[in-house]
């Protein structure tokens, strides 16, 4: 990679908030004459599972997301192989003989935002609980685009999948810190200590209530962190 990516690759390993690890990806890639930038990616669980960061106006394709039908086209088409491919309205009779109405009126609602060309990088594919990518384009012509942005798609190619990988760790430690948030003062506290290795009965003891009440506060953990059993509550919690 080119020293814009190192450096902008280094930064993302220090980085921990996804905010700004996503501005330091849109930064990166401007340097490089591109414009419009899309991470998608399809969460596993039920509908609507999309996850999106986008530079375009109202971070679109964002309040798409909420309709139950909609099927991001690169992630539904692009995504069952780590090729990289050509999008957007410039390069669409590549891909007539098997696009949809659906996704031809997506391609022409990218253009609106003078999003003409752009590359589809797939950065997890099908099957894995999270899987999509990046779309990066600009407004470049055809020739334009092909010769100084194609190029650049190796390198683009392993700047995004670093930034996939970032992207993912930032959301998995605010999901961890967000459940973490959500217990309260005494369930923390009646945690910690079946984890230390106490038993309902002692810590009831210990904190001068009786131990349905801690049996209950462990309950009630249980709920909030999403598990079954108390052995889970206390992976999750110590995670």
């Amino acid at each position: 990679m080119n020293r814009v990516f190192l450096e902008a690759a280094y930064r993302l390993e220090l980085q921990k908030d996804l905010t700004k690890a996503w501005n330091l990806v849109v930064t990166a890639l401007a340097a490089h004459k591109i414009s419009h930038v899309i991470y998608v990616v399809r969460d596993d669980g039920p509908v609507p599972n999309w996850f999106v960061l986008s530079n375009l106006p109202d971070s679109w394709p964002k309040p798409l997301t909420h309709d139950p039908n909609f099927n991001e086209p690169f992630v539904a088409r692009c995504c069952a192989t780590f090729e990289v491919s050509k999008l957007g309205t410039i390069f669409l009779e590549n891909h007539e003989p098997y696009i949809d109405d659906q996704t031809r009126d997506y391609v022409t609602t990218v253009s609106e935002f003078d999003l003409h060309a752009g590359l589809g990088i797939p950065c997890s594919l099908k099957g894995a609980n999270r899987y999509g990518g990046f779309i990066l384009g600009n407004n470049s012509k055809r020739h334009g685009f092909e010769r100084s942005i194609m190029p650049l798609a190796d390198q683009l190619q392993t700047f995004c999948l670093i930034a996939h990988r970032k992207f993912d760790e930032c959301r998995v430690a605010g999901a961890q810190a967000e459940t973490r948030r959500r217990l309260s003062a005494r369930e923390h506290q009646v945690l910690e200590l079946i984890a230390a290795g106490h038993r309902p009965k002692a810590i009831a003891q210990t904190l001068s209530l009786s131990e349905a009440s801690i049996r209950l506060y462990i309950k009630n953990a249980r709920l909030k962190l999403g598990v079954s059993t108390n052995g889970e509550a206390i992976s999750r919690f110590l995670q």
